[in-house]
């Protein structure tokens, strides 16, 4: 039998605990709630937020609080309660001039060359599509901090299917139960800050405010407009107000966001399990969160609004979800 010296057998067994530890699989690293992720240098970061329920949706008593017009009451009904059995991870902010231009640098992902824009005249708010603004150049001033605008939601899906491609990782639009249960991150007030449509909304968000009625000629009146001054007419850069609960930016305000959901004029069938609704009007969509351009009316948790799918408009974009 052949014998070893004591310093080969020391020698052998720190050569198989190497062969131990270099087959070894690395643990596999669960980020916790609230932790912000980036996949690439160019992606948008994410953050976790936790399985859970909530009430969706918003009474016609709300609606009509805020001055939500008796023809669009009850979009928002019926309340329901929607259970997501397991997190996802939420975009920090929405999707930057910045981040977009990436995708369109690397893919030359056609976009539309007209853009619904907004001015006010003779007592009236008129919307009108315009050749020449596009999310490059939406009619006002942006720099690659400012959220992508001027974008369908058909641009958002080429977007998000470039990103997963891109990173590996399964990224979507957030749905409309998604992205209200995001926005709310465990309140149940008209606002994440609170229930007053006044001028706290702008330490929170950018709003239909004093600025925009100013730049545009138009009434500062609090049916129009919150009463308060947030820095800009236009987009703001993301993520320089106070964020959610759950450390998301501009989840109300700034601009409508696009989600994934077919439209319907109401909740009646809507999935309580957190899916996308995939039946009603699928080449509409619902949009989010309200924007710098609307009436104070329009900036509530509840508030959702329909567009075509193929939609360009001068507060319109969106963020991601990433589903794993």
């Amino acid at each position: 039998m052949r014998k070893f010296s004591m310093f080969a057998i020391a020698a052998l067994a720190a050569l198989a605990g190497s062969h131990t530890a270099l087959a070894k699989p690395a643990p596999v690293r669960t980020p916790a709630v609230g932790a912000a992720v980036k996949d690439c240098s160019s992606c948008p970061e994410v953050i976790r937020v936790p399985a859970g329920s909530f009430i969706m949706g918003a009474s016609i008593e709300e609606e009509r609080r805020h001055g939500m017009s008796e023809a669009n009451l009850g979009r928002s009904m019926p309340l329901r309660k929607v259970t997501f059995a397991k997190g996802f991870a939420m975009g920090k902010t929405p999707v930057t001039v910045a981040q977009f231009r990436s995708f369109i640098d690397e893919t030359k992902h056609p976009t539309s060359e007209s853009c619904f824009n907004q001015r006010y005249n003779d007592g009236h708010f008129i919307y009108e599509k315009a050749r020449g603004y596009n999310w490059r150049s939406p009619g006002f001033p942006q720099d690659d901090r400012h959220p992508v605008v001027c974008v369908s939601a058909e641009d958002a899906e080429a977007y998000v299917k470039w990103l997963s491609k891109k990173t590996g990782k399964r990224y979507a639009i957030p749905n409309e139960a998604q992205y209200e249960y995001a926005l709310r991150a465990g309140t149940t007030t008209s606002f994440f800050w609170g229930d007053n449509q006044d001028a706290t909304a702008c330490l929170y968000s950018n709003q239909p405010d004093f600025d925009q009625a100013d730049e545009l000629k138009a009434p500062r009146g609090p049916e129009y407009r919150f009463q308060c001054s947030d820095g800009y007419a236009w987009t703001s850069p993301v993520g320089i107000y106070k964020p959610n609960p759950w450390g998301l930016y501009d989840m109300q305000g700034n601009i409508w966001e696009w989600t994934a959901d077919c439209w319907n004029n109401d909740y009646n069938g809507a999935p309580t399990d957190g899916s996308t609704w995939t039946t009603g009007d699928c080449d509409a969509r619902p949009s989010r969160g309200g924007s710098y351009g609307n009436a104070s009316h329009s900036a509530f948790a509840g508030i959702r609004a329909p567009r075509s799918a193929s939609y360009t408009g001068h507060s319109w974009g969106f963020r991601v979800v990433r589903l794993d």
